[in-house]
């Protein structure tokens, strides 16, 4: 179980709400990911798309000290937190679309919370798959239960509960139709209210 002392290591405000619901379902997301991350085993080299501060990778990386972690994020502000906390994962600034250009090739890819922040999720996901992972996993926002979620809780209550930066909104076919356009889907799971999904490329 993700103690309390993580979130509080990350200034992103989803980590720092003392909520204990909202921090009992993240530890519940991470869970079921953690389980994802370990059916992808072994693997030499992780990389993460969308790290941000590296609430995710840097979990991981401390639970697995001998594996290389590699994260790209288009912030170079999250990306100094990211340093500063976890020095052992290696960073690069760039846009999703332009990772193949970093000549990284992971054995397991992560995508966690991005794919509904891009304005072609159909175009990212081949670009993804281009960097031949062994294994990929993925998640987002479980529409409609995100929004419905955030109304509960009277967030972004204006905008039908939906964050100002997601322009892109699944359910569960409509998730698995996008990846499966350029992965075979190994694994789909829920975990209110996200989803997630194991899958390696055609």
């Amino acid at each position: 179980m993700i103690p309390d002392a993580y979130f509080d290591r990350f200034s992103t405000p989803k980590y720092r709400n003392p909520n204990p619901v909202q921090r009992l379902l993240i530890r519940r997301f991470v869970r079921e990911l953690h389980d994802l991350f370990v059916e992808a085993l072994p693997a030499q080299t992780v990389l993460e798309v969308g790290v941000g501060e590296g609430f995710l990778s840097g979990y991981l990386a401390e639970k697995l000290p001998g594996t290389k972690f590699v994260g790209v994020d288009s912030s170079a502000g999250d990306l100094a937190e990211l340093s500063r906390r976890f020095p052992t994962i290696e960073t690069h600034c760039a846009s999703l679309y332009d990772v193949a250009d970093l000549g990284v090739r992971p054995d397991v890819l992560l995508c966690c919370e991005v794919l509904e922040h891009v304005d072609d999720p159909a175009r990212a996901v081949e670009v993804l798959r281009g960097l031949e992972p062994k294994q990929a996993i993925f998640s987002v926002p479980h529409e409609p239960f995100f929004m419905l979620s955030n109304l509960a809780r009277g967030k972004n209550v204006t905008r039908l509960g939906n964050d100002i930066d997601h322009v892109n909104h699944w359910g569960g076919r409509s998730f698995r139709r996008l990846l499966e356009r350029s992965f075979r889907v190994d694994r789909f799971a829920t975990s209110y209210p996200w989803l997630l999904a194991r899958s390696h490329p055609r």
